[in-house]
């Protein structure tokens, strides 16, 4: 075909234009990500070059050595472009498991394309630079269609991973591709539809790669929450345990109270996000007892009325310290309202029914079922029976009847009696 400067170079030259802007306008990529895109450049730029001498040496003096050696990287660098391509496509762990096996066509397709320096199975050009395919000729673009097999496989095997937009997307590349692939061997006249291809991947790559990324700062986002939530629980039950510390009769005490609280959250059907403040606000229910003398938290014996009137001013001072928590805002109801009862004679602002936020209305329960089933300084745990006719007598009064329902339930399904056992082993 006639050699046609501007029709064989503008595309490709557009799309590696179009590349370098979005490059220069995301200036804040990382760095591994912009040696990506380079490196596709650089291909896409060598492709053209290639191309571009496969047209002008046949008119040269270029001998036969040099002109197989240009098409010979020439159909190497193809399958190379769509292995950037599927790589980026697969968009998960997967990758480097699938990296051999996808490499393996590229080293298929070269070997066979540079055997034209000692057989013309696959392809040769005659005295007069004319190109003629062997009897193997049609292995490259066996190749090409293994690669776009592969992409279309991989596209609906990993739907988690591609929304429908995608999966039409990568339909297009490889109907196009096939398009060009058959339009090259028959028709003889294959330059806009070939490089056409090569600019398209760009675009397409563009696409892939920086939904790619969203997905690596996505991932690395909920490791960073992670990380931080994990932080904050050992920060949160070092803090809670300065306070079981203080009594030894009562270790381990706010960790009880938090799981016993959480299941309750979980049983009523609240969701996660609830399970977990309120799990923080059940480690964090006695903080205000670091306020507290450890002459009166340690007394052998029942508590005068002066020193229960000491004790009784744990829930404002926990809630003054938790308010500085501006992040969990609320973090503080469970220690400010743990002591409220149900029928409004509780402490320290005697609300009643609803008025009490849930939390510390479950909060409540839990903790009264750890006190019971607990030694203290002054009496054993109670028995099983006595622990359930307490919260029955409880119901309604001292405790929010529906949370306390659940936590019979707990009891009722806890035939041995070591609900308590269990979660000090977790």
């Amino acid at each position: 075909m006639p050699y046609d400067f501007f029709v064989i170079n503008f595309f490709p030259v557009v799309g590696i234009v179009f590349m370098m802007v979005f490059l220069w306008r995301n200036s804040n990529l990382e760095r591994h990500l912009k040696k990506q895109f380079y490196r596709l450049a650089f291909f896409v730029a060598a492709e053209v070059v290639i191309y571009n001498l496969e047209l002008i040496l046949p008119y040269t003096c270029c001998n036969r050595l040099n002109l197989t050696l240009i098409t010979a990287l020439g159909y190497t660098l193809r399958p190379v472009l769509l292995y950037l391509l599927i790589s980026i496509i697969i968009r998960d762990d997967n990758r480097k498991r699938l990296k051999i096996p996808l490499m393996i066509p590229i080293f298929v397709c070269a070997v066979f394309s540079f055997s034209a320096f000692f057989t013309s199975l696959t392809y040769h050009y005659d005295e007069q630079n004319v190109f003629h395919r062997g009897p193997l000729g049609w292995t490259p673009h066996v190749v090409m269609i293994l690669y776009l097999l592969a992409m279309l496989v991989l596209s609906f095997t990993h739907k988690k991973k591609h929304n429908r937009f995608e999966r039409v997307i990568i339909i297009e590349i490889v109907v196009m591709l096939v398009s060009a692939t058959f339009a090259e061997s028959l028709f003889n006249s294959y330059a806009v539809l070939r490089i056409a291809t090569t600019a398209s991947l760009i675009f397409y790559y563009m696409y892939f790669q920086s939904q790619k990324y969203q997905d690596e700062i996505i991932i690395k986002q909920q490791a960073q929450l992670t990380m931080s939530e994990h932080f904050s629980l050992q920060m949160v039950t070092t803090l809670a345990g300065t306070v079981d510390a203080k009594d030894s009769y009562t270790k381990g005490h706010s960790n009880r109270v938090a799981a016993y609280s959480k299941e309750i959250a979980r049983r009523m059907g609240k969701d996660e996000d609830f399970q977990k403040k309120i799990y923080y606000m059940g480690i964090l229910h006695d903080i205000g007892k670091i306020g507290i003398p450890d002459a009166i938290i340690n007394k052998n014996g029942r508590l005068t009325s002066e020193e229960f009137m000491v004790i009784r001013t744990h829930p404002g001072i926990g809630a003054d310290v938790l308010k500085n928590i501006t992040d969990m805002p609320t973090l503080y109801y469970g220690a400010r309202w743990h002591h409220e009862r149900f029928d409004g004679t509780g402490y320290p602002d005697g609300l009643r029914g609803k008025d009490i936020p849930l939390e510390a209305r479950i909060i409540a329960v839990a903790d009264a079922y750890d006190a019971m089933t607990s030694k203290r300084s002054y009496r054993d745990s109670l028995p099983q029976e006595k622990v359930r006719s307490e919260i029955i007598s409880g119901r309604g009064t001292q405790f929010d009847p529906v949370i306390a329902d659940v936590m019979l339930s707990m009891i009722t399904e806890d035939v041995d009696f070591r609900m308590k056992e269990h979660l000090d082993d977790s």
